[in-house]
């Protein structure tokens, strides 16, 4: 049965503030839908396009839509839907830029069939949203849903997709022409398959590095590897990552012939298993020459579908989940932490965003005016029943916010204090180093003062009587955050 496709567009408009040198905005889609971020990328005339899907309770029926939104943060929405079929769009990018014209790709089944059994899609769309051509392909042949994908650009106008499906050992790429028809494929089973999570040229563009996890996995060693394959895609080499350096896995290779990737890296192995938010800086023959941690081992986290990022390679982003639980429904705060570091991984500012609620983060993108771009989903346990809502928020260059310091929702913070409530002992995290942190009392009276020289600070609150608490933290004779903290 020939398929029809609809594209229904929705505008909406969002607020947006106008600082001296570029913009930033915060977009809370507050819809009365379950909402999930795939993927943004900033174009070519500098809008964000992105992919979000919305279903009326969380499963597998899901409608992707894909956002553009402007500079100032003016928006516009458009649902993609294939008669009779679900469809679920993953990737974007950009593949043209006079006109502008991208590439999406995504799976889909049809209403009524087992939805484990899943056909690969793709279709390349221009600046207005109108497709110009649609491809779909049955890439497995047995009831694996498509899990993880990426899709770049090659030479000839051509590109090359991977994939892997929910179970580890089968993985395929497809390399398709610039009119979506299929050009190679090849499929990898057992050993010398894994988890598809980020694919990129090798340094001087020879060969493609397909970054995975579980792929000729050892037990005893490293969990994430570098495949690298040839033009007629086949494996030639294998490059591992460091030991525990593990899922959410993103690479980018940097002008100096280097590559900078992010992921969680576990901090140990026993239980309970504590984990970082890492970043790595590896050389061609993948020798670490630069390491940075974030978050603490003392708290669960987790990266994003896309965790790493950079437009100017003096500018790294790296982003994910502080105080992360697993499960879709959790009844416990967490927050986005984002981070900018330098080209030697130094952190040169953090950001918290969240702390009201339950807070996933799926995407970071550094954008061309040396801000960044961060989606995901918050969801208030206090008030919401199994309805996650996708927040997305830009942060400026200058001062890494949005333009009002007085803005609370969601909350963006210079420091976070937990466990809040907490007890005997409480952290302190924050990037301004040489400052100085207060505690108060209801009454006023300060109960607490320590200089902060690192990123996390053990603060001892044993003698303090059960009650509410207000802090302060101040830099360079300026106060940078305040807030409350509750002792049990």
């Amino acid at each position: 049965m020939k398929k029809q496709f609809i594209c229904i567009p929705l505008i909406i408009l969002f607020y947006a503030t106008n600082l001296t040198a570029q913009f930033s905005f915060e977009i809370n889609l507050n819809s009365d839908h379950h909402e999930y971020p795939s993927d943004f990328i900033q174009d070519s005339n500098n809008d964000f396009v992105g992919i979000i899907w919305k279903s009326d309770y969380f499963g597998f029926e899901r409608q992707s839509y894909i956002y553009k939104i402007s500079p100032v943060g003016d928006t516009v929405s458009y649902a993609f839907l294939l008669q009779d079929t679900v469809l679920n769009l993953y990737d974007i990018i950009e593949v043209s830029k006079s006109p502008i014209k991208y590439i999406v790709a995504g799976t889909g089944y049809v209403i009524g069939d087992d939805p484990r059994f899943r056909f690969s899609y793709f279709m390349k769309i221009d600046e207005d949203m109108n497709i110009i051509w649609s491809k779909t392909y049955q890439l497995f042949d047995e009831s694996h849903i498509e899990y993880w994908s990426n899709i770049i650009q090659i030479e000839n106008n051509n590109y090359l997709f991977a994939g892997s499906s929910d179970d580890p050992r089968t993985m395929f790429l497809l390399q398709l022409s610039e009119l979506g028809d299929s050009i190679a494929y090849r499929k990898y089973e057992g050993d010398s398959a894994g988890t598809a999570q980020d694919l990129t040229y090798n340094y001087d563009s020879t060969a493609y590095w397909l970054h995975t996890h579980m792929a000729h996995y050892n037990p005893t060693g490293p969990e994430s590897q570098c495949v690298e394959l040839n033009f007629n895609l086949e494996q030639t080499k294998v490059m591992y990552y460091p030991r525990w350096f593990s899922s959410e896995l993103r690479a980018k290779l940097l002008p100096d012939r280097n590559l900078v990737a992010g992921a969680r890296y576990w901090y140990s192995q026993s239980l309970p298993r504590r984990k970082y938010l890492g970043a790595f800086k590896l050389d061609s023959t993948f020798y670490v020459i630069d390491s940075c941690y974030l978050t603490h081992p003392d708290t669960s986290c987790r990266g994003g579908f896309k965790t790493l990022d950079y437009y100017y390679p003096s500018r790294i982003y790296l982003g994910g989940e502080h105080n992360y639980n697993m499960g879709t429904w959790v009844t416990e705060p967490s927050w986005f932490i984002v981070a900018l570091m330098d080209e030697d991984l130094n952190i040169i500012r953090e950001r918290y965003i969240g702390g009201d609620a339950f807070y996933d983060l799926k995407t970071v993108t550094a954008t061309s005016d040396g801000g960044v771009l961060v989606s995901g989903t918050r969801y208030d346990y206090l008030t919401q029943n199994e309805e996650h809502d996708v927040i997305i928020i830009k942060l400026d260059s200058m001062d890494f916010t949005v333009g009002q310091q007085d803005h609370k929702q969601p909350f963006l913070v210079n420091a976070i204090v937990y466990p809040n409530p907490g007890q005997d002992e409480v952290y302190l995290r924050t990037s301004f180093n040489n400052s100085k942190f207060e505690l108060y009392d209801l009454d006023g009276s300060k109960v607490l003062y320590k200089n902060i020289i690192h990123r996390l600070t053990k603060l001892e609150v044993n003698e303090l009587k059960p009650g509410v608490y207000s802090w302060s933290l101040t830099n360079n004779q300026q106060v940078v955050e305040t807030g409350k903290w509750i002792k049990k």
